[in-house]
């Protein structure tokens, strides 16, 4: 049926049989004979073949206007398969909590360049985000993995770099003006993520080996939020250092300097393989995120 729809869209275009079959790299009879299936299929004529040439009826016109987005989608269903094919379609991407504030604007501006490809975002913790990937739910996601962890083997995983998270105070009355340990910290209120957040697990963990206990006094998703509350004197923060220095709440927040504790995570591209024409999109998405990161750490 597609080859036949070629055939007709090919002969009204052209206005000739001669003319198609040079388009279709096919003889004029299968040319003809492609025509003369598509009517039978149809039960009735397309052409008026009294005419010389043979004109196209207004029924012939109506299955011409629509053929065309049926043979342009399967061009695009085809060009799906081919990693140099520009990017369409919609890209279904995740973006782990912790890092979205800081990485969103790079990876959308990364998209720009691809007019025909739309955006639906996902934001979750890293976790999640992976298991959607894996069984098909997102196209791709960018998540955060503790040093020397790697991405499901069943996924193509692209490094982009590492971040530092740091203890931040409010700097208008900062409780902590020299160096500390974490468990002369235990006793504080903390702004941090939901439970879920790698950031605040690993903190619980370190304050628990030092026979501390985390209080949380404010569980809020955003960094500027969080930056914001501990500004205010809400308790202490614990965030990525890009994140702080491209927050507007940077001048209202001072670091406490701790000395043995210390926590990066690594920030990974991940997909499955065989990405078709999505190839590109991942790639200007690593490019993009890596030179933000980059800039942030510099």
């Amino acid at each position: 049926m597609l080859e036949n729809l070629e055939a007709l869209v090919a002969v009204i275009e052209a206005q000739s049989i001669t003319k198609a079959s040079a388009r279709l790299h096919i003889t004029q009879s299968a040319v003809s004979r492609r025509l003369q299936q598509l009517e039978d299929a149809l039960g009735m004529p397309l052409f008026d073949r009294a005419q010389r040439p043979p004109s196209p009826t207004a029924m012939g016109l109506r299955v011409y206007e629509q053929s065309l987005p049926i043979l342009r989608s399967v061009e695009d269903l085809v060009a799906m398969t081919k990693e140099q094919a520009d990017p369409a379609g919609v890209l279904r991407l995740g973006m782990a909590q912790g890092v979205a504030d800081l990485l969103l604007d790079p990876a959308a501006a990364s998209l720009e360049a691809f007019p025909k490809l739309g955006l639906r975002l996902r934001t979750d913790w890293s976790g999640g985000l992976t298991d959607h990937v894996v069984d098909g739910t997102l196209d791709a996601a960018l998540v955060l993995l503790p040093l020397g962890a790697l991405p499901p083997a069943s996924l193509t995983g692209r490094f982009i770099g590492s971040l530092q998270t740091v203890i931040v105070q409010q700097a208008r009355n900062p409780r902590f003006r020299r160096p500390m340990r974490l468990l002369h910290l235990a006793k504080e209120d903390w702004v941090l993520n939901p439970i879920g957040c790698g950031y605040r697990s690993a903190l619980e963990t370190a304050l628990g080996e030092r026979n501390g206990t985390l209080h949380v006094a404010i569980d809020t998703y955003g960094t500027d939020i969080q930056l914001r509350m501990v500004a205010l004197g809400r308790g202490l923060g614990l965030v990525p250092r890009a994140a702080l220095f491209s927050s507007r709440a940077r001048d209202e927040v001072s670091i406490v300097d701790v000395t043995d504790f210390s926590l990066s995570l690594s920030v990974w591209l991940v997909h499955r393989p065989q990405p078709g024409n999505l190839r590109k999109t991942f790639d200007a998405i690593a490019l993009g995120v890596a030179s933000v990161m980059d800039g942030a750490a510099a």
